[in-house]
């Protein structure tokens, strides 16, 4: 019996890290995200109810060039 393995990404498909910018302390400054979300210019964070928006604003220095993605807003989930 074989066991069909996972199959990989696409190159240029699989995770991205991204640094991240403002927002509450708690949250991390780097995070590795699929490339569809860093196509999508938008990262929403699930944090304590509700959720952490943050919209890309270029590259990071800091991070070698990672895209930078900085909080705009945060939202609280519908009950």
């Amino acid at each position: 019996m074989t066991i069909p393995s996972a199959a990989s990404p696409p190159p240029g498909r699989g995770p991205v890290e991204v640094a991240l910018e403002g927002g509450p302390a708690d949250v991390p400054r780097t995070l590795r995200v699929m490339h569809d979300v860093v196509s999508d210019g938008k990262i929403k964070i699930p944090r304590n109810g509700g959720y952490e928006h943050f919209e890309r604003v270029g590259a990071s220095p800091e991070s070698g060039d990672a895209p930078l993605f900085r909080w705009t807003t945060r939202t609280k989930v519908a009950e």
